[in-house]
């Protein structure tokens, strides 16, 4: 338990430091702000003096003028106490949400330069709890974290300090609840942060339940299990409540002890005070006074309260934004972005996934001339999707084995060598946009010329002007309004209008027929103006490879054949085997066909 609890004092200590570091980020409100909050506490605090000399002057008979002179004094006071709290509330309201907005912009771009590992062990629901829940943790931390802690501290010292002055006996009486509320604060203290980030787990779990059953709606509903998600759901919302009301039970000591300590100060006030006042030890204007100060205690008590959840929440989700941000992004080359031709080559190649032992990729070899083409073919699982990956480096390939025009991969630029590879991956994905806007990600200045003649060439062109607002159709949730075959094309004529020498298509034409896919596969052979680009095609029809200059045939992450279309079928093995099965496959398709329109 001394260990857990040493870790936590850590981690609560990182989360303090984050919190600190941006509060000074923002200085340029968070120091206005402190300093109206200064001023409107002074002038808060001035004000049970001229109400003391002003019931002092009623009570002993002084000049209407003194007591007038009090009163437009308190109201002056009052107003600028208004005016001061607006100032800063403004300036540290806005200095917590410009943290905030510039947190959840730093989260997104680091979360983009990110390795592709990361993401093989992450859930989405943690990153949109990261996003979400935790920054608006970390803004009210930053916001009303910093004004509780002022005033359970400053300000609650300085009225102590102005009680003392005018009966310090009747302090010290006044005072006697207040070593309880620090015992309360101390007991509960190490509860509320390892509950709260309890809670945060709960609702990461419960936000990647939420997400994943709404992707998944097809899914549930095609095999009729909308009950068994909604028991899911239920388990995870029952997990999530109990979490949260295990916080709510600690935080909730807070309020009632405040409350019962602060009426106990009152009665020692009435009873003490009192015979102060009966013995002439204390006027009645300074009664007053001091009851007025007491009454400001009470803030100062509900603040400690108040300061100590909101910091330990805001520090124990200042250490989990701060755990991501920490990550190490991939790694960026710093050599020369030199011009990309299209060389492709690997020497014995070979490569396992992090926190994999078994090599999802053995000693594979070949070597592709600018313009020239490469066909991938094997059974499920054996390494083709890993090579594309690699030659973009989602995945980094071990020195010495991966090359583009002579270059190790890892010593060129990211940002250069994916502006020189499209990679289409196998699962198309669209964004909640117009077709055209998810068409100019592969080129922002396309003009509708450009869309028109990548989606001709994509074949896709005729399907989308059927639409009612043709191009400007918007899409559902992952293009949901689309077909699987129009999302890849779609997919596609947004790789050829990326005017990169090398094209990568990872079996991105399955939802496509036989005729279709070969037409495409041709326009995409050549670049813009005539351009040739070298081509990566991953594919389980022989017939989408048969023209590629090199193929590659793959079993278990090896290469077990390679060579042209025709050196391959001489050769007995999996590549005739497939084909013979597909051409036969074909034939009979073709003969059903027949019988069926005789």
């Amino acid at each position: 338990w001394g260990l857990a609890w040493s870790s936590r004092g850590e981690c609560l200590k990182r989360g303090l430091g984050g919190l600190a570091r941006w509060a000074w980020i923002q200085r340029r409100n968070f120091i206005p702000g402190l300093a109206t909050l200064v001023l409107s506490d002074a002038c808060q605090l001035l004000i049970p003096q001229h109400i003391k000399q002003g019931v002092d002057a009623v009570t002993g008979g002084g000049p209407w003028g003194v007591v007038r002179n009090q009163a437009a004094l308190i109201m002056l006071l009052t107003f600028v106490t208004v005016v001061m709290r607006y100032l800063w509330r403004h300036f540290l309201f806005t200095g917590a949400r410009l943290a905030e907005a510039e947190l959840r912009e730093r989260l997104l771009a680091h979360a983009l330069a990110l390795p592709a590992a990361y993401y093989s062990k992450t859930r989405t629901g943690d990153l949109m709890a990261l996003a979400t829940s935790d920054l608006q943790a970390v803004r009210m931390a930053l916001a009303m974290g910093l004004v509780a802690f002022f005033d359970a501290t400053v300000f609650a010292l300085v009225a102590l300090g102005a009680m003392a002055l005018l009966d310090w006996r009747l302090t010290l009486w006044t005072a006697l609840p207040f070593p309880f509320l620090g015992l309360v604060m101390f007991v509960s203290l190490r509860s509320i942060y390892q509950r709260w980030d309890a809670v945060q787990s709960a609702n990461e779990r419960f936000t990647e339940k939420v997400r994943e059953s709404l992707a998944g709606m097809r899914v549930l509903r095609a095999y009729a299990q909308e009950e068994g998600d909604v028991a899911d759901f239920r388990r995870f919302a029952q997990d999530t409540y109990d979490r949260h009301m295990s916080y709510v039970r600690v935080d909730a000591v807070f309020q009632p002890a405040i409350g019962l300590l602060a009426g106990m100060s009152t009665a020692i006030l009435l009873g003490v005070g009192g015979s102060r006042v009966a013995a002439g030890a204390l006027s009645l204007g300074g009664f007053t006074a001091f009851s007025a100060y007491l009454a400001m205690m009470a803030w100062p008590m509900i603040a400690a309260g108040w300061m100590i959840s909101l910091v330990q929440r805001g520090a124990a989700s200042m250490a989990r934004v701060l755990d991501l941000l920490d990550l190490p992004p991939e790694v960026e080359s710093e050599s020369v972005e030199a011009p990309v031709r299209g060389c492709i080559e690997a020497r014995g190649l070979t490569f396992a996934y992090p926190g994999s032992d078994a090599p999802a990729l053995v000693d594979v070899s070949f070597r592709i001339e600018p313009g020239g083409s490469l066909g991938l073919v094997g059974e499920v699982g054996s390494g083709k999707s890993t090579l594309t990956l690699l030659l973009a480096r989602v995945y980094d390939p071990p020195r010495g084995t991966l090359f583009i025009d002579g270059i190790d991969v890892n010593d060129i630029p990211l940002s250069h060598l994916r502006r020189m590879v499209s990679l289409v991956p196998q699962e198309p994905f669209l964004f909640s946009d117009s077709i055209a806007e998810n068409l100019r990600m592969g080129r922002a200045d396309a003009d509708d010329a450009l869309l028109r003649q990548a989606c001709e060439r994509a074949a896709v062109h005729a399907e989308i002007m059927e639409f009612p607002d043709g191009y400007d159709t918007l899409l559902g949730e992952r293009g949901i309004t689309l077909s699987g075959g129009q999302k890849q094309r779609v997919c596609l004529a947004r790789a050829m209008l990326k005017t990169s020498p090398i094209l990568v298509l990872d079996d991105t034409l399955s939802a496509v027929d036989a005729d279709t896919e070969a037409s495409i596969l041709r326009q995409f052979e050549a670049g813009d103006e005539g351009a040739a680009r070298t081509s990566v095609v991953v594919a389980h029809r022989i017939s989408a490879v048969r023209d590629a200059a090199w193929i590659l045939v793959m079993r278990d992450g090896a290469v077990v054949g390679q060579g042209r279309h025709g050196e391959l079928l001489a050769q007995e093995g999996w590549y005739r085997e497939i084909y013979e099965l597909q051409v036969l496959e074909g034939e009979g398709v073709d003969a059903a066909l027949s019988e069926e329109s005789a």
